[in-house]
């Protein structure tokens, strides 16, 4: 009868320790007692703090040296700890891998499989998550100093000096390998690859990594724009123009499609099949169409948008399947939202000088939902709680006055008084 998956993985294991040398209960020298560990993520945090079991190790604390080796940050490469046999997180934590595959195994595997070959996955890196803790301290400010790298390096640093580009052409985040060229040789001095704390620094920074694309439409590579058409090399800095001032990662942002429109509208430097109307070149399951407008250079409009369209755009707008959203920004979804981007600074035709005196009183009794398109139920009060310019002089317009107004248009009457709170005070028997 065969054994189950946990308990093969659990005899190996006790195998394993016998052949080395070493029993469960004595792996590792860091302390007699191994320290549980539930988290599916890696807590960078507790191993950087100022918890007794990370100040206490080995006597001295933990450092950054006890996980990645030295020797290996200075010659540019940093392995993960755990590559060798999980060592040396067993030296700590050795109670972890004698038990089944559980959160503890997802700090590092996508999944653990102890009979299928090739089963078990690392998880991808940078970590996943919205932040990412205890991250490199960057300032291209710095890097792009000319002057600056000139008097320590010798040269001016460029783009590409820290980037490598991939086999399709686009670039590469620099690791350990980039920055030793340069810190472990003429920027030694400066800044040393030996201490973590100069880059790594030890007050848990936090990144946010949130979406800053459009996720899973987006389609773009640095590949197809290290040249334009004549040739011509497009330099990093002709997208990422504030780069040279950026001081942090957080500076480096995604450029506005006003400069993609700057190449993309000109026929000098792109070809037809790349214009910025075509938007299955960039987007995934969208056709040609208008260009939005937040898409092209200065206040041009799609073609469309005539003075016509301008005043006879209601179908449009609320046709189900209207795209308007493609370019209006902050629009929710909503009729009412979407013509607040225009109708809060430009009325509608017939509101004249004498629509305000004259013409809205019968126009609202007759169709209120049009009002209610722009004006809440509340608006009307701030003109109707004062009193009409018909009622004075209000001492005549009280004595008689009302009575040929009341006589002939009685309903308007009934637009702010009722019988009971107004009529009656004066006209008791009268009905």
């Amino acid at each position: 009868m065969r054994g189950s998956p946990v308990v093969l993985f659990l005899g190996l294991l006790l195998i394993a320790a016998a052949c080395s040398g070493r029993s469960p209960a004595t792996v590792g020298n860091a302390s007699s007692e191994a320290i549980a560990a539930d988290s599916d993520r890696f807590p960078h945090e507790l191993h950087t703090g100022n918890d007794e079991r990370i100040t206490s190790y080995q006597g001295r604390g933990l450092a950054c040296k006890d996980c990645h080796p030295q020797e290996d940050v200075q010659a540019g490469r940093a392995p993960f700890p755990g590559g060798n046999q999980h060592a040396p997180c067993d030296d700590c934590h050795k109670a972890e891998f004698y038990k089944p595959p559980g959160a503890f195994c997802r700090n590092c595997h996508v999944s653990v499989s102890l009979t299928v070959e090739g089963a078990t996955k690392m998880q991808p890196f940078p970590a996943r998550g919205s932040k990412k803790v205890l991250a490199s301290n960057f300032s291209h400010a710095v890097h792009l100093d000319s002057a600056a790298m000139e008097s320590v390096v010798g040269f001016h640093v460029g783009c590409n000096d820290c980037h490598s580009r991939d086999d399709k052409g686009d670039p590469v985040l620099p690791r350990h390998a980039q920055c030793a060229s340069c810190h472990e040789g003429k920027a030694k001095k400066l800044m040393s690859m030996g201490d973590c704390s100069n880059c790594h620094k030890q007050t848990n920074v936090d990144i946010s990594r949130g979406r800053v694309m459009i996720t899973k439409d987006l389609i773009f590579s640095h590949g197809d724009h290290i040249k334009d058409r004549q040739g011509a090399t497009i330099g990093c800095e002709s997208c990422h123009a504030e780069i040279a001032a950026s001081d942090s990662v957080k500076g480096v942002s995604i450029p506005k499609m006003q400069e993609c429109a700057k190449c993309h509208q000109d026929p000098a430097r792109t070809p037809e099949r790349v214009r910025i109307a075509r938007c299955e070149v960039c987007h995934v399951g969208m056709i040609d169409g208008n260009t939005p407008r937040t898409h092209l250079i200065g206040s041009s409009l799609p073609e469309n948008h005539t003075l016509e369209f301008r005043t006879n755009h209601r179908e449009q707008a609320e046709d189900k399947d209207s795209n308007c959203k493609y370019c209006h920004e902050n629009l929710s979804g909503s009729p009412r939202d979407t013509c607040f981007q225009c109708h809060e600074v430009m009325r509608p035709r017939d509101h004249m000088l004498a629509w305000r005196n004259e013409s809205h009183g019968a126009e609202a009794s007759i169709d209120r939902d049009r009002c209610a398109t722009c004006h809440q139920a509340d608006y009307c009060d701030a003109c109707h709680s004062i009193t009409p310019r018909s009622h004075q002089p209000l001492g005549d317009f009280r004595l008689g006055g009302h009575a040929d107004a009341a006589r002939f248009g009685l309903s308007s009457c009934f637009a702010c008084h009722t019988y009971e709170d107004t009529c009656s005070r004066c006209h008791r028997e009268v009905r």
